[in-house]
């Protein structure tokens, strides 16, 4: 774990450490928003429900860690964010599930849920692991600790949950740090999966 060092020296300047009593200091509106998030929290939710409808299936190439596609079934969703701009630099956390991503702008530390259900296409006896990965200004995925499933579906057609949650760090990215689900499995070919549910979400606490 890192140390949130932009948010403490915000607290500092905003409690008034940083200059004299009485005195005019340099508080943007940026320091602003970034503390009251330290206490309310940045928030972004992408969804998807092609179970309440139908289903389409994503192809899993043999040896690939792939995204999950939250478009599938044309029933992807933005629930919630908690995005916009302070002179003209974008801010709190952007719910893109069009890009099957969470982009998350300010600086801290975030819980994080993801919930996936999906169903095996025809193939039996296959092992597939889920995470969550983060990426920092569009550079190379890195799949978090920790934040991984694993389910060994036996038959074909049968179902899967994957249920991870814990907090990463994005106190040192550069612009922006992404989060998205991906998927894997053991098997020798490629594989279909249909998604029925998925949610991601990030919520900032510190």
């Amino acid at each position: 774990m890192g140390t949130p060092t932009a948010l403490r020296k915000t607290r500092a300047v905003l409690t008034g450490t940083s200059f004299a009593d009485n005195t005019t200091g340099a508080i943007t509106a940026q320091m602003l928003r970034q503390y009251v998030e330290s206490d309310m929290g940045g928030y972004a939710c992408i969804n998807n429900a092609a179970g309440d409808g139908t289903t389409a299936t994503q192809a899993i190439a043999n040896g690939t860690t792939v995204t999950i596609d939250f478009s599938l079934g044309s029933s992807g969703s933005d629930v919630s964010q908690d995005t916009g701009t302070v002179s003209s630099t974008t801010v709190g956390a952007d719910a893109d599930f069009a890009n099957d991503q969470i982009r998350i702008y300010d600086k801290g530390f975030y819980f994080v849920s993801c919930n996936i259900c999906i169903k095996q296409a025809a193939t039996a006896n296959i092992i597939w692991t889920a995470m969550v990965s983060t990426d920092n200004t569009g550079g190379s995925a890195t799949d978090t600790p920790a934040l991984k499933g694993i389910e060994y579906i036996t038959n074909a057609n049968d179902v899967a949950n994957f249920n991870m949650s814990g907090i990463i760090d994005c106190t040192g990215h550069t612009t922006y740090t992404d989060v998205y689900a991906r998927i894997k499995h053991n098997n020798g070919s490629s594989q279909n999966l249909y998604l029925n549910y998925g949610q991601l979400s990030v919520l900032r606490i510190g």
